[in-house]
């Protein structure tokens, strides 16, 4: 594929092939962003205005340095570096989430600094030319724009360029999550251009036209919309109408953002996992047990990251926190990430990245050619892994044998991997299998050492107090 833009001409790039100001390129390890010349105006003037400073300051894009040298990546171009203006490197990112992957309160703070950003641009005479969610990045639980090239000059009269973006990508699942449940967001993974407003609207209930950002955004907007224009033409179209003024933009964007201020998950909803150390525990000795050895095992190790899978409430995330300079607390339950990310910002734990998704169902490689969004298993790959009372759930509820439970395991994991093996005779592996067919001749911890066996070599095996349960510690074979 080839796509012929007025910079030159670009060959296959899936990072950020969208993007008429600049390219994204991964060289040796790192990500590099080539800003075009035909942004030069716009660059400049955001680093001379004062405008990146007080970005960075408040927190809200990621910091970049310049280099020197212009030369373009061999895969970026093709014998034509011309065309470049600038190289920057911007600040590495440890982990990135994608919006379907996010708890309710990400959404907000994601919207809530989109917001933000576009009012402190304003002030500047700029805006932001785009308002989709995958621009933004976590780093100690605030949303932080990563993209230094959406910046757009803006003067009175002009349109908001990315309005409709914006209701459709960031509104409309933030509605839908608030009044229809948290699991509507996963919605976004194969709409990752932006939901339809016409079909959002109809799935809205009828007191969402109560809420006036709703109600206008959504609701109306999808009356005099069509969803099939492309987003280019719907542009177009846009600077014909009449524009605004500054501060009536002004007054736009603090109006939303008041609204998204308001907006929450229903408190009444608790997950069955939120308690699950206090009520669900095998024994307290058990528990103690399981954590020392785990600290111990961490603290021998100190890896440089650790995922954890089925975090539930995140107690071993916070533990695994102390020992390693980045943990991922992976979860299925929106109401458990939630916590997470919240006890994780309160308690300033800076290391913790939270993300939502099934181990029955991961996010794949997805996008154009694939190639746009790396799958879980690509970003969220750790020096050390951890499977803490999660075997039996993946066997008995999603059919999954103990083959396909190491080898995803093993997809995880660079080096290390602690498990704890469940026996049938556990009361939870009974309550588990209460009214199921499922055959468990294979359930066994030969079965389990076997499968495992064919990828990790066993450094270490306790049988945990107060329980039938065991705790592995194995490495991965080279």
């Amino acid at each position: 594929m080839r796509n012929e833009i007025d910079q030159g001409p670009i060959t296959n790039n899936y990072l950020s092939f969208r993007d008429n100001a600049a390219r994204v390129v991964k060289e040796e390890g790192k990500y590099f962003r080539y800003i075009f010349k035909a942004y030069e105006a716009e660059y400049n003037h955001l680093m001379n205005s004062g405008f990146y400073e007080e970005l960075i300051s408040n927190g809200y894009m990621i910091p970049h340095e310049e280099i020197n040298s212009v030369e373009a990546h061999i895969g970026v171009v093709t014998n034509n570096y011309q065309n470049f203006y600038k190289k920057i490197l911007p600040k590495q990112i440890g982990f990135q989430s994608y919006p379907f992957e996010w708890s309710f309160s990400q959404w907000q703070k994601a919207i809530l600094a989109y917001l933000s950003i576009n009012r402190l641009a304003l002030k500047y005479g700029m805006i932001l030319k785009d308002a989709t969610p995958y621009n933004f990045y976590f780093e100690s639980g605030r949303a932080v724009l990563l993209d230094t090239s959406s910046f757009a000059f803006f003067k009175n009269g002009d349109p908001w360029i990315a309005y409709r973006q914006f209701c459709s990508e960031f509104l409309s699942p933030i509605f839908l999550m608030h009044y229809n449940g948290l699991r509507w967001s996963r919605l976004t993974r194969t709409h990752i251009s932006g939901l339809p407003l016409s079909f959002v609207s109809k799935q809205l209930p009828l007191n969402s036209w109560f809420n006036f950002s709703c109600l206008i955004h959504i609701h109306l907007h999808s009356r005099y919309s069509n969803d099939q224009v492309d987003k280019s033409e719907d542009n177009k179209i846009g600077e014909k109408k009449k524009g605004f003024t500054k501060e009536k933009i002004e007054f736009l964007l603090s109006s939303i953002q008041s609204n998204i201020n308001r907006l929450g998950k229903d408190k009444s909803k608790v997950s069955h996992w939120q308690k699950y150390y206090e009520e669900n525990i095998e024994s307290a000795d058990y528990l103690e047990h399981k954590v020392n050895v785990i600290k111990t095992w961490l603290d021998n190790i100190r890896p440089k990251s650790v995922l954890d899978l089925g975090a539930n409430t995140g107690k071993f995330s916070f533990i695994a926190s102390e020992f390693s300079e980045q943990v991922i607390s992976l979860e299925s339950d929106e109401i458990s990430v939630e916590s997470i990310d919240q006890m994780a910002e309160f308690n300033k734990y800076t290391n913790i990245r939270t993300v939502i998704n099934d181990l029955a169902e991961p996010t794949p490689d997805i996008g154009v050619m694939g190639k746009e969004i790396s799958s879980i298993f690509t970003r969220a790959k750790s020096e050390m892994v951890m499977g803490l009372a999660i075997t039996h759930h993946l066997f008995i509820n999603n059919r999954m044998n103990f083959d396909h439970i190491s080898e995803m395991f093993a997809r995880f994991s660079q080096k290390y991997l602690i498990i704890e093996f469940i026996s049938k005779n556990d009361n939870k592996v009974k309550v588990l299998m209460k009214d199921k067919t499922i055959n468990m001749d294979n359930y066994t911890e030969e079965s389990f050492l076997e499968s495992f066996s064919k990828y990790f070599k066993n450094k270490e095996s306790v049988e945990l107090k107060g329980s039938p349960r065991k705790l592995l510690l194995l490495e991965k074979i080279n």
